[in-house]
């Protein structure tokens, strides 16, 4: 089978924390525009804040109550903050499932969830949503699941979309594994072996849309110089890279925030410590 045509790149990534409330205030200091804060289904038993762009997008997410659907978001967090899950695009979750199961790889059934929105102006809406889980094997040093949304205007809101920091789309994922070449293969079941390609110390996949890079921790050290990487965590994301409207203009909010900025190859760099767990790269473009 071919690859998957209700598959269109990465829609938006899961930075899992501990505290939703002190997460969202360094993420404000960072010059991003976070949504109200929003809380699913009570199947979830999660929350979450939106961090908007053109046409993807970033979430710092929580646990309230645990649950069966959110046991393997709880595993992760005895093991620290961070980036952790890519969910990809898709214009049908439906009909996405049925052919990552056409590829012979065990998708879970589809589920639904939603969340009350704050609409600008006053009165609330609904986000819902329809999400398929990829089984880890499938996907070696992520989590990945699709996620279709089923109500658009009430999740990319104009207003949440302008950021101080003018970040405007994702650029790339960025993965710490030992074994980039090997783990970025086993996404050429999803994506075709064409999209996976040899990049500087490690490996990239082209999703339709955003890359992910599969990095050793030597060659992120070596890309990153200067920035302190802290503890990488091996076998998951490490770094969200943005294309930002005004380079300078990026600089400019993190400093005025106390929050060291580190050029780094004319990018602007914002170490794991000072955002959650995660590597921020700001991209002119």
């Amino acid at each position: 089978m071919s690859r998957p045509q209700h598959l269109t790149g990465i829609d938006h990534c899961v930075i899992l924390v501990n505290d939703l409330d002190a997460a969202s205030a360094t993420y404000k200091r960072l010059g991003f525009t976070l949504s109200p804060r929003g809380t699913h289904s009570e199947h979830m038993g999660s929350a979450n804040y939106t961090i908007m762009l053109g046409e993807d997008y970033f979430e710092l997410l929580g646990i309230i109550n645990p649950t069966e659907r959110n046991q393997r978001w709880r595993d992760v967090l005895t093991r620290g903050e961070g980036l952790n899950a890519i969910a990809l695009q898709t214009d049908d979750a439906e009909k996405a499932c049925a052919e990552i199961r056409g590829l012979g790889i065990e998708a879970n059934d589809p589920v639904h969830f939603s969340r009350p929105v704050d609409l600008p102006g006053g009165g609330t809406g609904e986000a819902a949503f329809i999400v398929t889980q990829f089984p880890a094997e499938a996907t070696p040093s992520t989590q990945m699941f699709v996620c279709g949304h089923l109500t658009r205007d009430t999740v990319w809101i104009p207003e949440l979309q302008q950021h101080a920091n003018t970040a405007k789309a994702l650029a790339a994922v960025t993965v710490a594994t030992d074994q980039p070449e090997a783990d970025a293969e086993a996404y050429g079941r999803i994506f075709g072996a064409e999209a996976v390609g040899a990049i500087d110390g490690g490996a990239a996949v082209q999703t339709g849309g955003t890359p992910i890079e599969f990095l050793t921790p030597a060659a992120l050290a070596e890309r990153y110089a200067g920035v302190p990487l802290g503890n990488i965590r091996l076998s998951a994301p490490f770094g969200l890279s943005f294309q930002v409207a005004d380079l300078g203009a990026a600089k400019a909010a993190l400093e005025a925030a106390g929050t060291k900025a580190v050029d780094v190859n004319g990018n602007v760099c914002v170490a794991p410590a000072d955002a959650c767990g995660t590597l921020l790269e700001f991209r002119a473009g």
